[in-house]
């Protein structure tokens, strides 16, 4: 769940950088870039985040129906 630091890490990352690829935000951890693909996923599917495609690359960003009271816990 949100428990897990790295996710709280990975949505506030992304408050302050707004739009990132996975290798971007691998560098910010030190766990593997599938390990933070699982992560992106999972937040995803929470609608936590969103993705989008660009070329070869998929960026992450915060959802914009993300509801308040979750995004509240990563403030």
């Amino acid at each position: 769940g949100l428990s897990c630091d790295v996710r709280v890490d990975i949505v506030n990352l992304l408050k302050q950088k707004k739009r990132m690829n996975v290798s971007e935000i691998a560098k910010h951890f030190k766990v593997t870039q599938p390990t933070i693909t699982h992560h992106l996923q999972y937040l995803q599917e929470m609608e936590i985040l969103k993705s989008e495609k660009s070329g070869r690359n998929v960026y992450y960003s915060i959802h914009p129906k993300c509801s308040k009271k979750i995004c509240q816990l990563f403030l």
